[in-house]
């Protein structure tokens, strides 16, 4: 069988759509040799890479609230406020959810594990905001000297996830080795070079985003989502002609960050777009 890379793109909690796509490919034996992630598709790269089955991922994402993964900036909120409205105050507003539980539940889930720790290759993509340079968390030794590119080998999961999962304005973004980390979307929203230069043979890539919006959008992280998504659509499409072998879009509509009720639902979408898909897939694998 060819070698299957398998890359999760980013898009907020329409991600749990990735779940319903490892649960089918689960469902018919289908390996996955390598992962690659942004964003959503980092956490659920990740928790796969772990050993952690597609179904367990969607009990434990099942048992979540939001309150398990967002801690709004509330004091940084004030702070800025402040300085506002008192004369020689200076304070700046990053973002509006830190981060920090988001990263403590992943380091949980992960039991601490490191990039090292992994035997699946799996790279997470996230950007560096001061120089704009794109930076790859991984653990596969096939990425070397990349143009424009960090390699970072040494990190935990967690920390990982947390860089690129850093939406901007809306996450702080996370200080890692003298680097200001954001969203890998700002720079690869469906990471599919990434998975040629891994090995993979065959390579299916999951794109959380849509050509055309039929809903409005309101509220600063549903605006932000939505113009990352605009903006790198063009970069994205051009990069899956090029490299992915199958392209599957969910057609999920926008969710906002908290709403973890229509969870169910969006795995199922994820489901219902790939299984059509794998008589082809098992075809194209052999």
């Amino acid at each position: 069988m060819k070698s299957l890379g398998l890359a999760l793109g980013g898009g907020g909690l329409r991600g749990l759509a990735h779940i319903g796509v490892l649960q089918v490919l689960e469902d018919n034996n289908i390996e996955v040799a390598m992962i690659s992630g942004t964003s959503i598709g980092s956490v659920i790269g990740s928790l796969y890479a772990c050993g952690i089955s597609a179904y367990e991922i969607e009990a434990i994402v099942l048992q979540l609230n939001s309150s398990d993964y967002l801690d709004y900036n509330i004091g940084g909120f004030i702070k800025y406020i402040g300085a506002l409205l008192i004369p020689g105050v200076e304070a700046q507003l990053n973002g509006i959810i830190r981060g920090r539980k988001l990263e403590k539940l992943m380091y949980s889930l992960t039991e601490g594990k490191s990039l090292a720790d992994i035997k699946k290759p799996l790279s997470i993509i996230a950007c560096d905001i001061n120089t704009g340079l794109e930076v790859v968390f991984t653990n596969s030794r096939m990425l070397m000297n990349i143009n424009r590119t960090v390699l970072i080998y040494n990190a935990l999961l967690s920390e990982a996830v947390r860089c690129s999962s850093s939406i901007p304005a809306t996450f702080v973004p996370r200080e890692f080795r003298g680097m200001q980390m954001v969203d890998g979307g700002v720079r690869t929203i469906v990471p599919v070079w990434v998975q040629k230069l891994m090995g993979a043979e065959y390579i299916l890539a999951i794109n959380l985003s849509q050509k055309e919006y039929a809903s409005p959008v309101s509220g600063l992280p549903q605006i932000v989502s939505r113009t990352i998504n605009i903006l790198t659509f063009e970069t994205s499409d051009t990069e899956e002609k090029l490299f992915a072998d199958m392209l599957i879009f969910p057609g999920v509509g926008d969710v906002d960050i908290d709403d973890l009720s229509q969870a169910k639902e969006i795995i199922k979408q994820g489901r219902m777009a790939i299984m059509k898909k794998v008589p082809e897939l098992k075809r194209a694998l052999k």
